[in-house]
């Protein structure tokens, strides 16, 4: 669909504002128009009259200058207030909702997009494409339309005062717009090219950015440096081509409209020699035409801000119809509680569409047990978690929640009752309070405080500077891992779910930050149901259920002794990290010796 007609239900809820804009753009661009005829009235009529006395004529001159005085100071001055006022307040809740609509579209956006997708590039089009289309709007529904009844009144007056010389001035005009709308097209071309690698170049820009950090430690800012060099070297040889372009267009057609008022003028000056034009007439023509010349720069000006905004809607507008495969039923159920179970029925799937993550995977999760999932990395544990909060879709078989799809059930009533620590989990440049809070957003201080110190954080938080008031930096920076996990599982004490997932939760902590929040986790499984993925099979040892994935399917499952006993895979598995334990205590027991050895 042209990006146009999808911008019109945006412009069309502001269009009274538009319209008051409008009203103020016609008497701002008409009354100077009137000027060129009161010159004409001066010089055929005042100045050369012969019945008029001097004092007449100074009379009548006063009273046409302070009526042409009072009429600029009092309409002309108060309407370009009001054409850019409205025009701006329209625009800017335009720019409001369109930026809205983008938040809610990146909220509504399967995990997929993000992982094929840079968030920089996500960032263009929420801020520059955006912005982008500010210009387009001022060009559209104020300045072609406003320049065009200016240049539709000006080419009338002219042609009652001399309808050849109008025809001359209006052939020199449409060469002027044929010209522009032929380099135009070049110039929406490039524009387009240009935009789409800057959505590249920032992404590059804010990736760096958040790995500045990485950077200085593997030594990379030099080859950071190299890739951004040639990243703006490649958008400088776009914008350069832009720029010629531009520049083509702007210099052919401003020399035909510079010397457009001589040509009419040297034409008129013969008809004023016949004696078939006043020279009043004359003058007040050429005023026109140089007139003319201002819209005609404007309509020609508009064309690339209109092309680098449709190419910036089409962008936007593109970014809206991305498909979401994750879908809600027009009437979905509502799930109140995690009362039964939750069994995975066959399920297979794939990120790519290709290879199989998953294949024909089954099991059953009973209310209030806790479940592990353990094996290869890559073999498929995580990707259950993202199935199971439908962060994707199962491409065949079901999974279900007492006894019902889970893609039956509103998104919000699903994943209300989910919580979830990840290995890394993410925390907002805001207040640790803030962070806490994001599980429910209205919560009391003192919800706040307790589902702090369930989850062991209320003492370390209690010594920043600030207290829960303490801001954490980007993605927690300020924290040390085991503060940040402390302050997830707080988050899930305080939304208090009843299927809690634990992905590699302690795996990256020392033995101190693993010990309190193993104690927290401890706590937060009474009476909830508790999924666990581990990599360090001490970690789930006291699970009811342990299933072994390999390769995407299941290969064992039960109890840590029922599993021991088969001496299958996680025997073996569980062999291996526990003689590379025993290695790792052995050699920590020998060093300790030696520095003994050396002391004595």
């Amino acid at each position: 669909m042209n990006p146009l007609r999808r911008f019109l239900p945006y412009a069309g809820k502001q269009k009274k504002l538009y319209l008051l804009g409008f009203a103020g753009s016609l008497f701002r661009f008409l009354i100077p128009l009137s000027v060129p005829l009161v010159i004409k009235y001066l010089f055929d009529h005042l100045l050369r009259s012969e019945t008029m006395s001097r004092s007449d004529k100074m009379d009548q001159l006063f009273l046409i200058a302070g009526l042409m005085i009072a009429v600029f100071f009092a309409v002309r001055a108060p309407m370009e207030y009001v054409r850019q006022y409205f025009m701006n307040k329209a625009n800017n809740r335009i720019i409001t909702a369109l930026r809205q609509d983008v938040f809610a579209k990146v909220h509504a956006l399967d995990a997929k997009y993000f992982a094929d997708n840079r968030s920089g590039e996500i960032g263009t089009r929420f801020f520059d494409d955006v912005e982008k289309i500010r210009g387009y709007m001022t060009a559209i529904f104020s300045n072609v339309w406003i320049e065009t009844i200016v240049l539709l009144f000006v080419t009338g007056i002219m042609f009652s005062l001399n309808p050849v010389l109008t025809l001359l001035a209006v052939l020199l005009v449409a060469i002027q717009f044929t010209l522009a709308h032929f380099l135009s097209r070049r110039v929406k071309s490039t524009t387009r090219q240009m935009m789409g690698y800057r959505s590249v170049l920032s992404g590059f820009v804010f990736e760096r950015i958040q790995g500045a950090s990485l950077s200085k430690l593997f030594q990379s800012e030099k080859r950071d440096s190299e890739q951004l060099d040639r990243h703006l070297e490649r958008f400088e040889r776009m914008t350069d081509k832009q720029a010629g372009t531009h520049a083509v267009s702007l210099a052919a057609v401003n020399m035909l409209s510079d010397i457009t008022p001589f040509l009419v003028v040297a034409a008129g000056s013969l008809f004023v020699i016949d004696g078939r034009l006043s020279l009043g007439s004359l003058i007040a023509f050429f005023a026109y035409v140089d007139r003319m010349r201002a819209p005609v720069a404007a309509l020609v000006q508009a064309i690339p801000v209109i092309a680098e905004g449709s190419v910036a809607l089409q962008s936007v507008f593109d970014f809206l119809a991305t498909p979401v495969s994750v879908k809600e039923k027009e009437q979905p159920a509502a799930l109140d509680r995690l009362s039964d179970s939750i069994l995975f029925d066959r399920v297979a799937f794939s990120y790519d569409g290709k290879e199989r993550v998953l294949h024909d995977m089954s099991f059953l999760l009973r209310k209030g047990g806790t479940y592990a999932f353990v094996g290869e990395s890559g073999g498929g544990k995580s990707t259950v978690l993202q199935l199971l909060t439908r962060m994707y879709d199962v491409d065949a078989g079901r999974v279900l929640m007492d006894g019902r799809d889970i893609r039956d059930y509103s998104l919000a009533s699903l994943r209300s009752q989910i919580g979830i620590v990840t290995q890394d989990n993410f925390l907002y440049s805001s207040s640790v309070r803030d962070n806490i809070a994001m599980a429910k957003p209205d919560a009391a201080e003192e919800d706040i405080i307790e589902a702090a110190r369930k989850a062991f954080a209320h003492d370390f938080i209690r010594t920043l500077p600030d207290g829960y008031g303490t801001e954490v930096g980007e993605r927690g920076v300020k924290l040390s891992g085991g503060q940040k996990q402390r302050i997830a599982l707080a988050r899930v004490f305080l939304k208090d779910p009843s299927l809690i997932l634990l992905d590699e939760a302690t795996s990256a902590l020392d033995n101190e930050s693993e010990e309190l929040v193993q104690s927290s986790i401890e706590r937060i499984r009474k009476g909830k149901t508790i999924v666990m993925i581990a990599h360090r099979l001490s970690t789930v040892v006291h699970a009811d259920r342990i299933f072994v994935v390999r390769k995407g399917t299941i290969v064992e499952s039960g109890s840590h002794e029922e599993l021991l006993q088969m001496e299958g895979y996680y025997w073996e598995l569980y062999t291996k990290q526990n003689s590379a334990g025993i290695a790792a205590a052995g050699l920590e027991t020998t060093d300790c010796a030696a520095e003994q050895v050396k002391a004595g």
